[in-house]
């Protein structure tokens, strides 16, 4: 009988299942190999040759090689890509492995070398997926410190709009000047710059119109008395892991619609939350937000832009590594563990009377979930 190994490769800083398994942090291609050898386990870390000691001092694996310790015999590429998936392919070869399991982030060129020897390559749809949904006491710690500076990154965002003077015609102003969404959106990014994260994706700061569309990033001046929706989902430099978090806030007064909406969001919220425990379904969370919203008034319309104030979107998503991880709170998502991390977001939004969504982030268990959010939900920040 031969051996089976599992297969992760790529980037580590750019493949999130790979740096998962081996937290080591590099920009060179690099694989991390799993051996089965008469029922134990060897694992393989293959890095650049400069890389290895601290590979070695990460404790990646149990052995840490660089490709040039698997040179094929017809040798290898001066591409550290393909150097690298020969030099994989030749340490499958050499270890007598005759089956390769690997999961949807391998890049092909892995799979074409490793098949050149006729070892076929089988893909796992569980492998990167279902042990990064959970997660340990270390990921929890980071995904809590980033919360945190998400959340005050929105809570100054949310001051500034809401204490900013209006001009005569209704555009708010801030230091001598209009206030945008584009320019609340710079402020967002140099706020998360000075404290180490990264905000790869942009953030939100939409108001009527862009709200009727969810994500839509929002642009233009923004104006009292009309809804903007604050989101922020930005990563750390020090962990990789992300926080995100939604407030809407409004300059002045609200309209009874507005006021109206909101009210159905948190409820929808608090009912989600409360569904969301280990063993509950995600459809069990998406139709607590469905139902509160519909007892409320508001329908759900998957994937559409209303004039009216709608639901289109699912509940909310995993986060971790990724901003939207698996599981996805929606029709058919599958079914909570104890330990992963999910958004919970309900939102309605309209053309006509604009957007409101409140977002928190929640750490599921056995029982109620344990929320790492702390700002208020109101639309008044003064």
């Amino acid at each position: 009988m031969g051996r089976t190994a599992t297969l992760l490769a790529g980037i580590p800083s750019e493949n999130p299942s790979l740096f998962h398994r081996v937290r080591f942090s590099v920009g060179d291609p690099a694989a991390w190999l799993a051996i089965e050898d008469d029922g134990q386990q060897q694992t393989r870390f293959i890095v650049r040759d400069i890389e290895m000691q601290r590979a070695r001092e990460a404790e990646t694996a149990q052995e840490v090689f660089c490709p040039a310790d698997f040179t094929p015999p017809t040798g290898l590429s001066g591409d550290r890509m393909t150097a690298t998936a020969q030099a994989v392919a030749e340490c499958l070869n050499r270890a007598g492995v005759d089956r390769v399991v690997t999961d949807r982030t391998l890049p092909y060129i892995f799979a074409w070398h490793i098949q050149q020897l006729r070892i076929p390559v089988e893909y796992s749809p569980e492998l990167g997926v279902l042990d990064r949904r959970v997660k340990d006491e270390q990921e929890l710690t980071w995904l809590t410190k980033a919360q945190a500076v998400t959340e005050d990154t929105v809570l100054m965002a949310c001051q500034v709009i809401a204490q900013a003077s209006s001009s005569s015609d209704g555009v708010l102003q801030h230091e001598g000047a209009p206030l945008t969404s584009q320019r609340m959106q710079k402020m967002i990014s140099t706020y998360l710059l000075d404290r180490d994260y990264a905000n790869p994706h942009g953030s939100i700061v939409a108001t009527t119109p862009d709200t009727a569309d969810c994500h839509q990033r929002g642009s233009g001046e923004l104006r009292t008395g009309e809804a903007v929706i604050i989101d922020v989902f930005p990563r750390s430099n020090t962990s990789g892991y992300h926080g995100d978090c939604t407030r809407t806030v409004v300059h002045g007064d609200a309209s009874d619609t507005m006021v109206r909406m909101h009210a159905a969001v948190v409820a929808a919220k608090a009912d989600a939350t409360a569904a969301s425990s280990a063993g509950a379904s995600a459809d069990d969370v998406h139709s607590a937000t469905k139902a509160q919203l519909k007892q409320h008034g508001f329908p759900f319309v998957r994937g559409k832009i209303s004039d009216e104030p709608i639901m289109p979107h699912g509940t909310g998503h995993g986060i971790g590594l990724e901003v939207h991880e698996p599981i996805l709170l929606d029709d058919n998502g599958g079914d909570l563990l104890a330990g992963e991390v999910l958004t919970i977001e309900p939102g309605l939004y309209s053309r006509q009377h604009g957007g409101v969504r409140v977002e928190d982030m929640v750490v599921i268990t056995d029982g109620a979930p344990r929320n790492l959010n702390r700002l208020p939900e109101g639309l008044d920040w003064r």
